[in-house]
């Protein structure tokens, strides 16, 4: 049944949204979300558009977030929708995690699943990464030794994130349009049990229109080096948290690369690798950070613009 030409009452718009008219009206004396029109005999009334923005602050707040910092969120974008969180703000950040870290501390995926899923889609997947999601595991990490978050806690925001990668990556698959598969190889150093920097590289890449390959986690070097060998990438890039790193497969990979090779390092474990002079067929190089590895990366594999005086 459509709402009437006047708009809803505030009884109406509670009865829509499951709550109570008291929330309405606290909402619109202390966060100023007020009705947008009025009766003619005065009476203020709800439009759909109202509606749509309450919608969205009452479940940001079912899912843990304050009601004030929800506001600010549907506010922070004019056109958000009901099945959108809107241009969080840096103000935002820190809530969106302690919102997941509540989420993953009861097992609550579904909350976790559309908050991640929503700040990748909305902010893209370099901003989200260092925003929201590198705090989220950093503070997950922090709390493993809590009984009430546990490792149990720690892996579901490490899979949840995962997931989320994997799937910003397939979703901009039909965009990327420099290079192929082959041209990238991302990596982790042997032995490194975190690879979800390597995920984020990958779907970062992606959204930025290049394509890449990545061999998982814990690649022995030698098959490393094999693989290397095997399908000539134009970019080899390896991540190494542990500060063991070990420099011999950089070495080796200059040994044995058969073709022109960019490989790039990635990650505290090589801070105090010495990276081997450049030969001319390998030239390695240390990147800081994520936006620094997806701009060296689509520089190496884009073709070279050319004048337009120019035969080819």
């Amino acid at each position: 049944m459509p709402p009437p030409p006047e708009g809803l009452s505030v009884q109406a718009v509670a009865l829509r949204l499951g709550v109570p008219t008291a929330t309405l009206r606290t909402w619109e004396r202390r966060y100023g979300l007020a009705p947008s029109g009025r009766s003619t005999g005065g009476h203020r009334r709800y439009s759909e558009e109202d509606v749509g923005r309450l919608s969205v602050v009452v479940r940001l707040v079912g899912d843990g977030m304050s009601p004030q910092l929800a506001v600010e969120a549907v506010r922070a974008d004019p056109h958000v929708s009901p099945v959108g969180l809107g241009s969080a703000q840096e103000l935002i950040s820190g809530e969106l995690v302690s919102v997941l870290l509540a989420a993953g501390a009861r097992g609550d995926t579904a909350v976790m699943v559309r908050h991640v899923g929503r700040v990748i889609a909305r902010r893209g997947v370099m901003r989200a990464w260092d925003e929201v999601l590198v705090p989220l595991l950093q503070a997950a990490g922090e709390r493993w030794r809590d009984p009430a978050f546990g490792i149990a806690g720690e892996h579901l925001v490490t899979e949840v994130i995962t997931t989320a990668l994997r799937g910003a990556a397939v979703r901009a698959e039909p965009r990327t349009r420099a290079g192929r598969d082959t041209d990238v190889l991302l990596a982790t150093a042997e032995e490194e049990q975190h690879s979800l920097p390597v995920a984020a590289l990958s779907a970062a890449l992606a959204e930025s229109g290049v394509a890449s390959r990545s061999l998982g986690g814990r690649v022995p070097a030698p098959s490393m080096v094999d693989e290397v060998v095997r399908s000539r990438p134009r970019v080899a890039f390896v991540w190494a948290s542990m500060r063991r790193a070990d420099a011999g497969l950089l070495q080796t990979l200059q040994q044995e690369a058969a073709a022109p090779l960019l490989v790039l390092i990635g990650g505290p474990g090589w801070r105090r690798t010495l990276v081997p002079e450049p030969t001319r067929e390998v030239v390695i190089e240390q990147v800081a950070d994520l936006p620094r590895a997806v701009a060296r990366i689509a520089d190496a594999v884009r073709p070279p613009l050319v004048p337009p005086d120019v035969e080819v």
